[in-house]
């Protein structure tokens, strides 16, 4: 009796996690609309309007070719979610909150959205919230997109231990227009993120200029930052002491 209700409960087991993993590892078959833009591409659960949808691919692809991974990128793609049970099915996984994720090593070289309006260049939240600039949709492709990059080049432990704000800065310094350190500096001073700071300059904002500086101002290689085990607390002591 123990060993048949073992085998169930393994076999429970198994189900679920195929019933997690499987779409995760595996999108396709849900998405039946995309437009394939050179080595990005983008697919939905809805019709996507082909001008717009490779309009924003060829400004995501504008921002990956500056990022300062300079590997050989493999070709990505980007699923957008529009349908209800297939945001329940897919966001088990990630904070239900979040407008877009990658869940390595499930998501191997794509990223998922929770809805977008490719008109509008806006990303729509699971709660129904539209993104504005800073944060458009090419904003969020490459951002994503970045930790798809980031996790390629340092390996999933790595890129799940790094500090935070390494990761998420680094996505974000790709991600939006380039600023000198003591310009975003003088915007944001030294105060933690806010609501008036994340609709203006972006939510990690903070992060990003930790990142500018020590990549731009302090001459730190691309692998010192992503090996770089400086806490939160101590890179923000190193860059505010540089510009205050």
């Amino acid at each position: 009796m123990i060993k048949r209700w073992a085998t169930r409960l393994a076999l429970i087991g198994i189900l679920l996690t195929l019933f997690v993993a499987l779409p995760l590892a595996y999108p396709a078959p849900l998405f039946a609309y995309g437009v394939v833009e050179s080595d990005l591409s983008v697919y939905s659960d809805r019709p996507i309007p082909d001008p717009q949808a490779r309009q924003f691919l060829q400004k995501v692809r504008e921002k990956l070719d500056q990022s300062p991974i300079q590997e050989e990128r493999p070709p990505m793609q980007i699923y957008v979610v529009n349908t209800n049970w297939r945001w329940r099915w897919l966001w088990i996984v990630p904070n239900n909150a979040a407008g877009g994720f990658i869940a390595r090593p499930a998501t191997r070289q794509y990223t998922f959205f929770s809805g977008a309006n490719f008109e509008t260049d806006e990303l729509i939240s699971p709660s129904g919230y539209r993104t504005q600039p800073p944060r458009t949709l090419d904003y969020y492709g490459a951002h994503e997109l970045t930790h798809v990059m980031t996790a390629n080049a340092v390996g999933l432990l790595r890129f799940q231990q790094m500090p935070e704000w390494v990761r998420e800065g680094l996505a974000d310094y790709v991600a939006l227009e380039r600023e000198k350190s003591a310009e975003l500096f003088a915007k944001i001073g030294e105060r933690d993120a806010d609501l008036p700071m994340m609709r203006a300059y972006g939510v990690y904002a903070p992060y990003r200029l930790l990142v500018t500086h020590f990549l731009e101002e302090k001459g730190w290689s691309i692998d010192q930052l992503l090996q770089s085990e400086l806490t939160l607390v101590e890179a923000r002591a190193i860059v505010f002491r540089d510009l205050r």
